[in-house]
């Protein structure tokens, strides 16, 4: 599979971006042609700083995952009550707290008034995942739309949950960390200085760890605003790194020796059964779940092998089998799955696979979190205690000299 950056006109002229993960080039302008817009540029390869330039600068042009929960939720509540979708919209459009909110709401009102789907409507505005829209495509067909909108809701709520469980459990770790740095930063710049007079002409036959300690202080003070400026660099680095084509290769050759990496696929696992569950529960037959499964993904690599997993299934293998040529899902969850395959209830092994790996995850994630709380107030006590260490050592040694 190849990533396509496709330049696109949608279908109320406006200019867009939209990547495209297609085994050929024909293949991605047949997918975007199918979702109602028009390719004008298709490339592959490191984008370009003028293709940078070109694209449109979006500030919070998307729904936090909290606001999509509570907007599908919404929506959900009114239609399953009788009321029909535009007026739905209408009444969420008029209660709707942000702007870009109510623009988007509009727009979709006014396409759908128009004789537009939902589906596309919404897939228009960009503000959900491709399995959002798919199942609600999937949903107007069946005449189900109240029971899809409910059922991806509560997937949705069950992701903000987890991610503010995740976030909620971190935070006191990394108070405590950035309280460690900035200790770390006062002591070297304020506290060490003043007793820098003390050991001059004498740092030779000072102890080794007040040696250090002056050393780091002098770096600090000179070189604080790089030191600084690199540990951010290597902050948001790591944090592009998983994007990066290299490192998905990188992942691939050496997956099972980089720490965390079984925790972070039994994760993704759950994530692609609960997605496969909610699609396949609501009539979106596999072939047509695994791609949209692949946009939601957070993992390039996974994201590739799922569109593999799509062209075996599509040459004739079964689900469980394309699963398993790939080799990116755990044996025992892909055994599962063929379980369910032969059984006719694949949607319903899915959701079983999701609420196993997702429990698995969620007590490994607090087993770390529990232990991560007395490690940061442990590694703040060990440095500031090694700080003072060194200075009271130099103290000391001054006096055996002058002794």
């Amino acid at each position: 599979m190849t990533t396509y950056r496709c330049q696109i006109v949608t279908s109320d002229g406006r200019r867009d971006w939209r990547t495209v993960d297609a085994p050929t080039e024909q293949t991605a302008s047949a997918r975007l042609l199918a979702d109602g817009v028009t390719p004008v540029d298709i490339r592959t390869g490191a984008v370009t700083l003028a293709e940078r330039l070109r694209q449109p600068v979006r500030f919070g042009s998307g729904l936090g995952v909290g606001e999509q929960a509570l907007l599908l939720t919404q929506l959900a509540t009114l239609v399953r009550s009788g009321l029909p979708v535009d007026r739905s919209l209408d009444l969420l459009r008029e209660q709707a707290a942000r702007a870009r909110q109510r623009d988007a709401l509009s727009q979709i009102l006014g396409q759908l008034r128009s004789g537009v789907s939902l589906a596309k409507a919404l897939e228009s505005q960009q503000i959900f995942p491709a399995y959002v829209t798919g199942i609600i495509h999937a949903a107007e067909r069946t005449g189900q739309l109240g029971e899809a909108l409910t059922s991806v809701a509560q997937r949705i709520t069950a992701a903000s949950a987890t991610r503010r469980q995740l976030i909620t459990a971190l935070t006191y770790p990394a108070a405590v960390l950035a309280a460690t740095l900035v200790a770390l930063i006062l002591v070297l710049t304020i506290v060490v200085p003043q007793f820098e007079p003390v050991f001059a002409g004498q740092e030779a036959r000072l102890p080794a760890l007040t040696q250090a300690v002056l050393r780091l202080s002098y770096l600090t003070q000179n070189y604080g605003v790089l030191l600084l400026a690199a540990m951010a660099a290597l902050i948001l680095l790591l944090w592009r790194l998983p994007r990066s084509p290299r490192f998905a290769a990188l992942v691939e050759r050496h997956g099972t020796r980089i720490p965390g990496m079984a925790l972070r696929n039994q994760y993704l696992a759950a994530q692609l059964t609960g997605l496969l569950a909610t699609l396949l529960d609501n009539g979106v037959p596999v072939v047509k779940a695994l791609p949209m499964t692949a946009t939601a993904m957070d993992s390039m690599l996974w994201r590739r092998h799922i569109l593999a997993a799509e062209s075996h299934v599509r040459s004739g293998l079964s689900f469980s089998r394309a699963l398993a040529r790939e080799e990116f899902v755990p044996l025992a969850v892909v055994r599962l799955l063929e379980v369910g395959e032969r059984t006719g209830k694949l949607a319903e092994t899915c959701q079983r696979a999701n609420e196993i790996l997702a429990d698995t995850v969620k007590n490994r994630i607090e087993r770390i979190v529990s232990l991560a709380n007395p490690v940061a107030i442990i590694t703040l006590g060990g440095i500031v205690a090694l700080l003072v260490a060194g200075v009271m050592l130099g103290i000391f040694a001054i006096g055996d000299f002058a002794g």
